[in-house]
């Protein structure tokens, strides 16, 4: 095992790393997070966090990430609280080569302690050499929320801690079953909301898988949401549609929205989710079509002309 110094000089250049896509990777790996947007230095009032970023399809949901060489310590406890208040984030990732105890216990007390819309994670980052290969950087968790002990600590109705329950439960089932496939993308974490997002290697862009009980059905979409450009990205898509729809072996249904901040191309099965008869075949829907929409539009999206 090297110092993290064997690969970044300074921190910053560490830093620099993090918000790059091979950093990008290492956190969707180990921690199920997957992030877009990372900016660098993102300013406060006073101070300026190392990265800020967004969860992968939701730009109200903030990321912030604080690394550091060597051991944790109460500055860099401070900066990530800082940041996080500041920022509005409700994700908080903490990154040093050594976790002290004291610190893992501050931030699983947090985790214990906040509402479910907030998740801190405390990871280690260790540079290991195999051989006489170059050193690589290697993500140990430490730390992360305990998704069923934020839910019973939450002040929620009965009926909503049980739908966010069902949710969970249901997006780990689907996960693990897609998981048994060879999968072109990664998944997130399973969580509580109706929708699970894909990355499709674009900011702007993401495959959402949904669970719509209210209409009977399950759903898989291209979110269409560049700021400015939204609608030439979609007629751009649009115009492809023949293509698209042989490649993937279903109708879409292409949805401009023009007056959405969102155009959407859907996938609909009519199988209703709250049948727990159904549980199979949900999983198996989404098994099969995920990977379908996701080839058939990554490198599409990719391609996309921005207008000048």
């Amino acid at each position: 095992m090297k110092n993290l110094k064997t690969l970044w000089q300074q921190e910053t250049h560490f830093s620099d790393w993090l918000a790059s896509q091979d950093g990008i990777d290492l956190l969707a790996q180990d921690l199920e997070i997957e992030i877009e947007n990372p900016r660098r230095e993102g300013k406060g009032a006073n101070f300026s966090c190392d990265i800020v970023a967004n969860i992968v399809g939701d730009e109200s949901h903030v990321v912030v990430i604080e690394n550091q060489f060597g051991r944790t310590n109460h500055d860099h406890l401070a900066k990530l609280l800082t940041y996080a208040a500041v920022h509005k984030a409700v994700v908080g990732i903490w990154i040093a080569e050594e976790a002290a105890d004291d610190h893992r216990q501050v931030i699983d007390w947090l985790n214990e302690n906040t509402p479910n819309t907030v998740s801190l994670y405390l990871a280690e980052l260790k540079a290991f050499t195999i051989g006489s290969s170059p050193a690589a950087p290697q993500l140990d968790v430490v730390c992360r929320p305990n998704v069923t002990m934020k839910q019973a600590n939450t002040d929620l109705s009965e009926g909503d801690k049980k739908r966010n329950q069902w949710r969970l439960a249901f997006w780990t089932d689907i996960h693990n079953r897609m998981k048994s496939e060879k999968l072109p993308f990664r998944l997130q974490k399973p969580g509580q909301d109706h929708w699970s997002s894909i990355a499709v290697g674009r900011s702007g862009f993401h495959i959402a898988m949904l669970l719509t009980p209210k209409n009977q059905s399950i759903v898989i979409e291209l979110n269409i949401q560049p700021k400015e450009w939204k609608d030439a990205a979609f007629e751009q898509l649009k115009s492809q549609a023949v293509e698209i729809e042989k490649e993937i072996g279903a109708p879409l249904d292409w949805r401009p929205m023009l007056d959405k901040g969102c155009s959407k191309i859907v996938l609909e099965a009519q199988i209703d989710p709250k049948i727990e008869g159904n549980r199979k075949a949900v999983c198996d829907w989404f098994a099969e079509w995920t990977p379908k929409m996701f080839s058939a539009f990554s490198n599409r999206v990719k391609a996309l002309s921005e207008p000048e």
